[in-house]
């Protein structure tokens, strides 16, 4: 009996050692995180760099060694576009706590696209979908610098404090990357369209993520929406890429100041000119909100229901139209419609919701266009 105790425990004792001896499996390294990436398995990859814990050391890895690694290999373009995109897919995985502290590799990684020959449509794929992961931050001051003005605006006069030396009194601070796209893309639609509404940020009462209050109340002048982007806005109205969402955008600064006939003129409009799913959900969604404070219930419903056609189950129309259901004779057909929608998935990229974020709203579909350009 005791010969059996003392084997048993010798036993035990023999793979208590090895496991103690046996090395334990390290995090991949970025470079091997490119690699899949590179090799067709970008979800993959994201999830494995987002549930990284030690992200200081993925900064380090990645300022370090994306040269090398775009180096090593017979075709550096698309290895620097694998290694740029997989930035801001790991970056929209971390983006709701972790912003602030991808800025500074987004920038370093547009600086290095930028010295490294001309213009490219990767490129060009990456500063949009980079822009769309700004505007859910809201990060007015990082796309357009310190003293933003709309294209039709003359410089501003800098404050004497701006002037100054060191490091508080840098001129502009900031690196002014959605300017450093436009001056690679002078013509983009897209681009245009993003600086104006990034201008429009800092006008209203949401806060900049990742920024603290004392830095935001001292960076923004804190107005309502004004009049002056719906001259930015104008040019682009007849753009067939863009003129949906530039209408769309003027008639919410009208419905902020209260003129919702011009609002709603403006959505109308804009649902004639929009092809992409987002902007036409948009479009029919705002002008029911409009209708609904003009009173026309009947009419706001239809644009409700006409929502709904393009996106079934975003949210905010549901909710809308449920209210005015429920409001009126329809309230059994609330119900269910709302005891359908709860049973299901909600979706995260409802653009009724995340209008406020510029582009984010089509974040998919700016990141998948971004991967096309990566593999070509």
């Amino acid at each position: 009996m005791m010969s059996r105790m003392r084997c048993a425990a010798a036993a035990l004792f023999a793979l208590t050692a090895a496991a103690a001896a046996a090395p334990r499996a390290q995090p991949a390294t970025v470079t091997a995180l490119f690699d899949t990436y590179l090799q067709g398995k970008p979800d993959e990859a994201v999830r494995r760099a987002a549930a990284l814990d030690d992200l200081g050391s993925f900064r380090v890895q990645y300022i370090g060694e994306t040269p090398g690694w775009i180096g090593a290999g017979p075709d550096a373009p698309r290895r620097r576009a694998a290694a740029a995109a997989f930035l801001l897919e790991v970056t929209h995985a971390r983006l709701e706590e972790d912003w602030g502290r991808f800025t500074d590799l987004i920038e370093w990684t547009c600086e290095q696209m930028r010295t490294n020959g001309p213009p490219t449509p990767f490129e060009r794929a990456w500063d949009i979908a980079s822009v769309s992961l700004a505007g859910r931050a809201r990060a007015r001051v990082w796309l357009l610098g310190e003293f933003a003005v709309l294209p039709h605006q003359l410089p501003r006069r800098r404050p004497p404090a701006a002037r100054g030396r060191g490091p508080s009194n840098n001129a502009n601070a900031s690196p002014m990357h959605l300017m450093h796209a436009l001056e690679r893309f002078p013509d983009d639609p897209e681009l245009r369209l993003a600086r104006i509404v990034a201008w429009t940020w800092g006008r209203d009462q949401e806060p900049v993520r990742n920024v603290s209050e004392h830095h935001t109340l001292a960076s923004f002048d804190w107005r309502p929406p004004q009049f002056e982007a719906l001259v930015s806005f104008q040019p682009l109205f007849d753009d067939p890429a863009v003129g949906a969402e530039a209408l769309i955008r003027a008639g919410l600064i009208r419905a902020a100041s209260g003129d919702l006939d011009g609002a709603l003129r403006a959505y109308v409009m804009a649902q004639a000119k929009a092809a992409d799913p987002t902007r036409r959900y948009l479009a029919f969604f705002l002008a029911g909100r409009a209708l609904d404070a003009l009173g026309r219930t009947g009419e706001a419903i239809q644009q409700f229901e006409k929502a709904l056609e393009i996106l079934p189950s975003a949210e905010s129309a549901v909710i809308a139209l449920a209210d005015l259901e429920f409001a009126g004779e329809r309230r059994e057909a609330a119900a269910a419609r709302l005891a359908t929608r709860f049973g299901e998935t909600v979706r995260t990229d409802d653009p009724g919701r995340l209008v406020g974020y510029g582009s984010y709203m089509r974040w998919p579909e700016l990141r998948d266009a971004m991967r096309r350009e990566a593999v070509r």
